[in-house]
């Protein structure tokens, strides 16, 4: 019988024998959920920091709208509390091991232990495929809108320069959120689609 695994369970059961069985279980979930899922990435003040931003994508039709949630401007509890209310899946990269603590850490009781959380860094690397998201989005052929956008370690870099007040590198740094966080709906689909 289908029914959601808490993250650490499923983490464990990937280093287990049991995980050629995640396969059908990712693909279970997202079927069941894709039509009130969220995609998720958080980037962080400095390395084991803070949260500085949350993005959330709601997958739908239409202009492509990413939500941020910006420390010391708008990312409280109170202000993230209704949509993840009305979520029942989460679309990450490496979110089991990386976002998702992150949250509840510091937003305890935000993250319902009933929503699913379709971690597509454990799903690529169930399928064999690449590691890294850059990687990932290249074999699919998924582009960004902005090329600096792909640079490892700049969303560190540029809340540094926002907080130091160079107004510009926040909008630089939401632009970047966003290509990651709106990707992850378009990763998804085709890690679904994909046939070994």
């Amino acid at each position: 019988m289908f029914r959601i695994l808490p993250s650490k369970k499923i983490y464990i059961i990937y280093h287990s024998i049991e995980y050629m069985a995640m396969k059908n279980y990712w693909r279970e979930i997202y079927k069941k959920y894709k039509n009130k899922a969220i995609c998720v990435d958080i980037e962080v003040s400095e390395f084991g920091g803070d949260i500085s931003v949350i993005g959330i994508y709601i997958p739908k039709g239409g202009i492509i709208e990413c939500q941020h949630f910006v420390k010391g401007i708008n990312l409280t509890f109170n202000n993230l509390k209704p949509i993840f209310d009305n979520t029942s899946m989460i679309i990450t990269f490496n979110g089991i091991k990386w976002d998702i603590p992150k949250i509840k850490s510091q937003f305890p009781g935000l993250i319902s232990d009933d929503i699913a959380i379709l971690d597509l860094w454990l799903f690529a690397k169930n399928l064999n495929l690449g590691y890294d998201l850059r990687t990932l989005e290249n074999k699919f052929n998924i582009g960004r809108l902005y090329p600096e956008t792909e640079k490892k370690g700049i969303a560190i870099k540029l809340w540094n320069e926002y907080k130091r007040g160079n107004r510009e590198s926040l909008k630089k740094l939401l632009e970047y959120n966003k290509q990651d966080t709106v990707n992850l709906h378009f990763l998804a689909i085709e890690l679904m689609n994909f046939k070994q």
